[in-house]
């Protein structure tokens, strides 16, 4: 379970990816020549700055480490109550009777600690997954919409180490996207606040 943050994985490897137009009629961007209009975003920016993203990111993170944390209890107590049944069976008070009881006892706790990590470490990432694709399919949209309304052939992400290497600033439209997906989510109060209404 540690490092289990796929989800920052996921939408890094979502702003990689191009949002091109089927549209194949030339559009200028200023460029004599060209014929495309390119945008792009610093994805780093993106996801320090996404709002629904960061308390996403830190919810699961406090889950892990509770998770963790729990589990190490339970772990530390189950190695306890071993070391103890050891000492008591190496002293020679237990019949065998009641050390193959113990063992048989310790046996199913400690595999019952390991069902409940596994059990943890899916609901987790089964979360993770969920909101991955949800906010996915936000910026996606978001993107989708910026690129229609201003004629955009592809969207791009810069982030240090990717693919764009060097990128003139004219084209940086992280300000105006992160506007667009932080106000997402208080469009989404809004309506539930107004069909609570109803």
């Amino acid at each position: 379970m540690k490092n289990l943050n796929p989800l920052i994985c996921g939408l890094c490897m979502m702003l990689m990816i191009a949002c091109a137009s089927k549209d194949e009629s030339a559009r200028s961007n200023g460029d004599a020549g060209t014929g495309l209009k390119i945008a792009f975003v610093n994805g780093d920016s993106i996801l320090m700055n996404y709002s629904e993203f960061r308390a996403a990111s830190e919810s699961l993170e406090v889950k892990q480490r509770d998770a963790e944390d729990l589990l190490q209890v339970k772990g530390a107590e189950l190695e306890k109550e071993i070391m103890a049944y050891q000492r008591k069976a190496q002293s020679g008070t237990l019949s065998r009777n009641e050390m193959e009881v113990q063992e048989r006892r310790l046996g199913a706790k400690q595999e019952a600690l390991m069902n409940e990590r596994d059990q943890i470490s899916n609901a987790l990432l089964s979360e993770t997954t969920e909101i991955n694709t949800r906010l996915q399919k936000i910026i996606k949209d978001k993107l989708e919409e910026i690129k229609k309304q201003e004629g955009y052939d592809f969207i791009l992400s810069y982030m240090p180490g990717g693919p764009i290497l060097v990128a003139d600033e004219k084209y940086d439209i992280t300000t105006r996207v992160l506007e667009a997906l932080n106000s997402h989510k208080s469009e989404e109060g809004m309506k539930s606040d107004t069909s609570s209404v109803r």
